[in-house]
């Protein structure tokens, strides 16, 4: 892993790697969800965007599959099940 610049959590960067390190190779890594969780679980100045980066980092190097999910959406978003069939 590369140097992490002064602006970086530690503590984030820890929890990070525990929750990768306790989470199956197979299951994809929720990125955005990881990010919140551990926004509520530690106290930063980290943007959720700055995590979400250090998660997918993390993650890459580890070779994990990561499922880029959307946060809390507007409605002007479809889900795919609302969709009507053509």
């Amino acid at each position: 892993m590369r140097d992490l610049p002064k602006t970086i959590d530690a503590d984030v960067v820890i929890e990070i790697d525990r929750i990768l390190n306790d989470r199956s190779k197979t299951a994809p890594v929720p990125v955005h969800q990881l990010a919140e969780m551990i926004r509520t679980r530690i106290v930063t100045s980290l943007s959720a965007p700055s995590i979400e980066e250090l998660i997918v980092e993390m993650a890459s190097l580890r070779g994990m599959v990561m499922l880029f999910d959307l946060p809390d959406v507007p409605s002007n978003v479809v889900a795919l099940s609302d969709r009507r069939p053509r």
